[in-house]
């Protein structure tokens, strides 16, 4: 079951729906931006062709464009501008910080400093952490673009504090499924569920307590090629839960293997990988029910095959048990979600 469309970091590409979502603020100021994106080395075009893929370096440009223009970190989408240069500020402020945790409070007193309109809350609570985000003036925001791009930042800023890829156990959100819901295997790799009363990112608590490994220097270089490490997770991930993954997509076999299995691939005892896994937030039924839903969201969307046919590829005993399984990942049938997307 060798993964399908799974770029490696020399060729990972991005939605149009991203560029387009961060260039609203800029054209809504400036009006018609072509000549502005050509100058910079970006297609419009490329922009604007819904099946596009946005090569990694002009998504960038298009990025620090938006930011440069506008002097708003927030591109355009809240009350008032989050001045460039605020998340630095925070940065250098939390990378002094013991813990993740204490990064975790540190940044959150920074937004209620930054903006009346983004607020950022944690919840430790439950069973496990909870971090949360809302946008007060949604309005601003219809595509809620902001809001999935400020969870990844989060996500993403405080896992490479403490040199670690945070593992998410799952994501809510209140918008309903949106039509780029295949990029999610990227932005937001875990179960995601929607129309939910809240945007949050659930992970385990043993996080909180690792220890900040970064230097102000090493924060600085990290801003300085900003967004880049925010938006692609470098090949240093060295968490379990990718480590399964990984050797999942390897597999030729339609039907993926037990845990015994990868356990002896992994030089590993079953209980171990198990155990491991949990103490991530994760399990080996959740990371291969993921990959199936990103395997089943590619086949529908990309892919010239039935639903019988992507049933039998990824190792369903019948139609209906997919249809079923499909439902429960994403909210709709195969059907709708295809007849969605199109």
């Amino acid at each position: 079951m060798k993964s399908a469309d799974s770029p490696s970091m020399d060729n990972l590409t991005f939605s149009p729906h991203y560029a387009r979502a961060a260039l609203r603020g800029l054209e809504a100021a400036k009006g018609n931006c072509d000549a502005l994106l050509r100058s910079r080395g970006i297609d419009p075009d490329l922009v604007r062709e819904p099946r596009a893929r946005i090569p990694t370096d002009q998504f960038i440009r298009l990025f620090r464009l938006v930011w440069k223009e506008l002097d708003d970190e927030f591109m355009g989408r809240t009350a008032r501008p989050c001045r460039v240069g605020h998340f630095h500020l925070m940065g250098s402020l939390v990378v002094h910080s013991a813990n993740l945790e204490e990064v975790l409070h540190q940044s959150i007193r920074c937004y209620r400093l930054f903006s009346d309109d983004i607020e950022i809350s944690l919840n430790l609570d439950g069973d496990e952490a909870e971090l949360s985000l809302t946008h007060h003036h949604p309005e601003l925001d219809p595509d809620q673009f902001l809001v999935e791009w400020l969870l990844m930042v989060w996500h993403r800023l405080v896992g490479w504090l403490i040199g670690r890829k945070i593992v998410l156990s799952h994501a809510t959100f209140k918008h309903p499924l949106p039509g780029h819901f295949d990029e999610y295997r990227f932005v937001f790799p875990c179960q995601c569920y929607f129309e939910r009363k809240r945007n949050s990112l659930f992970f385990s608590k043993n996080y909180l307590t690792m220890p900040v490994v970064r230097t102000p220097e090493e924060l600085d270089d990290f801003i300085l090629s900003s967004p880049r490490d925010l938006m692609i997770w470098t090949a240093d991930d060295d968490s379990l839960s990718t480590r399964v993954r990984r050797l999942l997509e390897t597999c030729e076999d339609s039907r993926l293997p037990n845990l015994d299995w990868v356990a002896e691939q992994l030089h590993m005892t079953s209980y171990t990988v198990s155990r491991k896994l949990k103490s991530e937030g994760s399990a080996y039924q959740q990371i291969k029910d993921n990959l199936r839903r990103d395997q089943a969201v590619i086949m529908l969307t990309r892919q010239n095959l039935s639903v019988a046919e992507i049933s039998t590829q990824l190792g369903f005993a019948e139609p209906g048990a997919f249809s079923r399984a499909f439902k429960h990942w994403t909210g709709l049938s195969p059907l709708a979600y295809r007849q969605q997307d199109q």
